[in-house]
């Protein structure tokens, strides 16, 4: 086989591969000046069906009773960018010994801001207040 065609076939699988697996990258989220060693990112895939899957991912991230008094967990957030729009609940964020956790969840918002807060009670419909990590998707 020739270079030419090498080539072309790994160019052709690449593109086959990116068409399967959907329009992925990872987005890193800012920690809030109160945990400055905390990292997160949020890897979003959107499928040709138009829904997404959303995983979002942190690293350096202590017991939520130390940064919030009352705080039972940590409550993942998105604000859809749309006019009128109200931030949505999508699930807790379990964060283990190792101060990581990982939270993955689907949404049918192509565009919208993740946010990571304390929360006294994860079943909250509206976030508290203090914003630990943030950052914006657009898919």
């Amino acid at each position: 086989m020739n270079r030419p065609t090498i080539l072309s076939s790994l160019l052709l699988l690449t593109s086959l591969s990116f068409g399967v697996l959907g329009c992925s990258s990872t987005i890193p989220l800012v920690a809030d000046a109160s945990v400055p060693f905390t990292e997160g990112q949020v890897d979003p895939s959107f499928k040709d069906n138009g829904n997404g899957t959303i995983t979002v991912k942190v690293k350096h991230l202590g017991d939520p009773t130390k940064i919030a008094s009352g705080a039972k967990g940590y409550v993942v957030w998105i604000l859809p960018k749309k006019d009128g729009a109200e931030p949505q609940n999508v699930g807790v964020l379990k964060v283990d010994d190792d101060q990581s956790g990982e939270l993955t969840f689907t949404t049918a918002f192509h565009a919208f801001a993740v946010m990571i807060t304390p929360e006294t009670a994860v079943d909250a419909m509206k976030p508290s207040g203090l914003v630990l990590l943030k950052g914006n998707v657009s898919g």
